[in-house]
């Protein structure tokens, strides 16, 4: 046996870890991509079965591991790390500045080293440092790498004038099956072209189903004369539409897609660009096409540019009706994507009326019927937006049975008038209905199944399940990241719910990059003032004011008190509570009481039910009292409102800890 192996190895036993990623904690958000890219990828079906260290290989990777933090000030590595490090196959080491001077990441590489698999050593370069001809100057590389004299070890660099994050996760996963990089990058570009040729026959289909019904309602006609005219060029515009959408894919041949780099993105752009410049004279296929492409660019999260396209749909003449009821019901799913409810209701109602003077399709009446209820309840007509929708579940139940996805879309939206009436037990209910036709209809990996998740989660958070809510928004993220994308709005919604979770334990430090990305995310496709970012800023700055910028969380929090007030958003008091705690602390007690007397008729009304948001109000009125030297009236308001929100919260979470800490500091006062 070698010096350097170790017991476990020796005796025949598998890594339990396919990587262990050393870094330092300025690269975090770096090595949280490198991990969350190793553990994503899927092994291609035709190497699966190989021999490998790990065994056979299955369908991914076996974990990989990455430290939470930097090691606190101590003389030596955590039992914890030498541990995962002897059971780790291979170390990545991200290399910047921050990791070259780390000295936890040079003794990450050194015990690794020690145990005879310095030959399993990888980088990967991050960072804006100085290069040379060769990549990366010497300051990116830990000393440690070299200590034996050996060179260079296999690198990868993120950077995107070098390898970019798909050249750089291939180049390191190659190293760690064991193949070349070569064969795992045609492998991958083979998928990607299968995917696009998938995506093809999809739209094809989609159009092609579309048509079909269109030309079937035409079929109902009494005069056939107009009957076989309308059928006609309904045929004509199917197979062009059909056409049109297959060409758009002829360069999904690897030789001529360079690989990897062709997007959906860049798909739908050429296919916007074609529209405009091929189909003048055929409106009604120019039509479809423009309307069909918006709705993907809305799937994709690019709201504003699917939105733009479907308004110059709009502007087109002699589309027949059938059509522009679909081009309206698709301008206000884009318009209630960003916030404007009172547009979409108007879209959707302009929809609803142009499909009636049509022939009737019933699959496009059911989904405008749920784009106004949602609408509507976004505009707090909770009736109006329940008796739409309970509609639109009768037809479709009735037309297509109660296991269909179009019941499921039905269900969703009436589970989320349930939750904003706290009538969770029936929300939860409906979400578990929708999930499971979901689940039976369309597969595991369908986008609705994570939003289902998240849905779930939310639920559970507001019956006071945290430890439940956080399964659900994980399962959900995990699923939303690989289906929809990382950068998806959709999907910063998610990581924006489980980061609040983290607020709320007082996790700080780990919430705080999860929610700047959320917000990032989100306002590339929507304004500042999209209703929701009411909660995002406020977690965000609460996140920030944990971590002690003061400034910075008040600036976040007068823009969600900005999007909470101009959409009657249920967390304006909150906001305002929030927003007064942070003014207080920051010696300006008059302004921050002053919000408080704005905030307690609202919270009244609104979180009737939770009583603990009206203690915490006074809380927060004993805290500014304080700062204001009234300390008898504010150890009042502490010792009242104290023991309603310890019921609700522990004593080490944000609102249990800040209480307890609030009423010691006010009895000191009175001493």
């Amino acid at each position: 046996m070698s010096e350097g192996r170790t017991s476990a190895e020796s005796s025949g036993e598998r890594p339990r870890y396919s990587a262990f990623i050393s870094y330092n904690h300025r690269d975090r958000k770096q090595a949280i991509w490198l991990h969350r890219a190793l553990e994503s990828y899927r092994i291609p079906a035709r190497m699966r079965g190989r021999p490998s260290p790990f065994g056979p290989l299955g369908a991914r990777l076996p974990p990989v591991f990455r430290d939470r933090e930097e090691l606190a000030a101590s003389s030596d590595l955590a039992m914890s790390v030498r541990t995962a490090l002897e059971q780790a196959y291979s170390l990545i080491v991200v290399c910047s500045p921050n990791a070259a001077r780390s000295k936890w990441v040079n003794e990450e590489i050194r015990s690794f080293a020690a145990l005879g698999r310095r030959d399993r050593i990888q980088c990967l370069i991050v960072g804006e440092a100085s290069r040379t001809g060769n990549g990366a100057s010497q300051s990116y590389f830990p000393p440690a790498l070299f200590e034996d004299g050996r060179g260079h070890p296999l690198a990868a660099d993120l950077r995107p004038d070098q390898d970019g994050p798909q050249g750089a996760r291939l180049k390191l996963l190659a190293g760690i099956l064991g193949v070349g990089y070569d064969e795992l990058r045609q492998r991958e570009q083979a998928r990607r072209a299968r995917r696009l040729l998938a995506a093809a026959t999809g739209f094809g289909a989609a159009f092609a189903m579309m048509t079909a019904l269109a030309i079937l309602a035409v079929l109902s006609r009494n005069d056939a004369v107009a009957e076989r005219d309308i059928a006609r060029r309904k045929t004509i515009t199917a197979e062009r539409t059909v056409d049109f959408v297959k060409s758009l894919f002829e360069v999904s041949d690897p030789s001529e897609a360079r690989g990897a780099t062709v997007t959906a993105r860049e798909i739908l752009d050429r296919g916007a660009a074609r529209i405009q410049r091929d189909l003048g004279d055929e409106p009604s296929v120019k039509a479809e096409l423009a309307t069909t492409l918006g709705e993907v660019y809305g799937g994709l999260g690019l709201y504003r540019r699917g939105e733009a396209l479907i308004r110059q749909t709009l502007r087109l003449p002699n589309v027949d009706m059938a059509t522009r009821a679909r081009q309206y019901a698709a301008l206000g799913e884009a318009q209630a994507r960003q916030g404007d409810y009172a547009g979409a209701v108007q879209s959707f109602r302009r929809a609803l009326a142009d499909g009636a003077k049509a022939d009737p399709n019933p699959a496009l009446a059911t989904r405008i019927l749920d784009g106004l209820g949602e609408a509507l309840s976004a505009l707090n007509d909770d009736a109006g937006s329940n008796a739409v929708l309970e509609r639109a579940l009768a037809l479709d139940a009735r037309r297509l049975g109660a296991g269909a996805p179009d019941v499921a879309r039905d269900l969703e939206a009436l589970a989320f008038n349930d939750v904003d009436a706290k009538r969770y037990d029936q929300a939860r209910t409906r979400v578990e209905r929708a999930l499971a036709i979901r689940l039976n209809t369309e597969g595991p990996r369908h986008p609705k199944v994570g939003e289902d998740l998240n849905a779930l989660g939310a639920i559970a958070y507001f019956q006071n399940r945290p430890a439940v809510a956080e399964d659900y928004y994980r399962r959900s993220l995990a699923l939303a990241e690989v289906v929809i994308g990382p950068d998806h709005p959709d999907t910063a919604t998610i990581m924006n719910n489980l980061a609040r979770l983290m607020v709320e334990r007082r996790d700080f430090a780990d919430a705080e990059p999860i929610l700047k990305k959320a917000v990032d995310i989100i306002l590339k496709q929507r304004d500042a003032s999209y209703d929701d970012l009411a909660f995002s800023f406020d977690n965000l700055a609460l996140a920030e004011r944990g971590m002690g910028d003061d400034a910075g969380a008040e600036a976040l929090l007068m823009k969600a008190l900005r999007a909470a007030r101009l959409h009657n958003h249920r967390n304006v008091a909150p906001v305002l509570v929030d927003l007064a705690d942070v003014l207080c602390g920051r010696k300006r007690p008059a302004e921050g009481l002053a919000l408080l007397d704005q905030a307690a008729p609202i919270m009244s009304k609104a979180y009737a039910e939770d009583p603990w948001r009206n203690a915490w109000l006074h809380a927060i009125r004993g805290r500014c009292l304080l700062a204001g030297g009234e300390a008898k009236a504010a150890l009042g308001e502490l010792i009242a409102s104290t023991p309603t929100i310890s019921a609700r919260w522990s004593s080490d979470s944000l609102y249990g800890e800040r209480a307890t800490r609030l009423l010691a500091d006010a009895r000191r006062a009175n001493l």
